[in-house]
């Protein structure tokens, strides 16, 4: 896992109170709310610089499509 996905991996774990976090793993399956992702696309903006807003977190809810959406927009690939 990169250094990217494992940061990531920690604030989602931070934020959602769960013990493992999977390429797998849904954000909302794990009692994410729009409130918190907001607190995840804002956290996310602010440790990584990658433009991603709350309706990235609802469009892209499984760690692994999520974290790959960041990584694209940290390579100026995404659209």
């Amino acid at each position: 896992m990169s250094d990217l996905k494992v940061t990531l991996a920690d604030l989602w774990r931070e934020l959602l109170k769960i013990e493992e976090v999977t390429e797998d793993t849904d954000f909302f399956d794990a009692g994410g709310t729009s409130i918190v992702a907001v607190y995840l696309a804002a956290e996310i903006q602010e440790r990584f610089g990658a433009a991603v807003d709350a309706v990235d977190v609802v469009t892209y809810p499984r760690f692994a499509d999520l974290s790959g959406l960041v990584e694209e927009k940290l390579a100026g690939t995404a659209l």
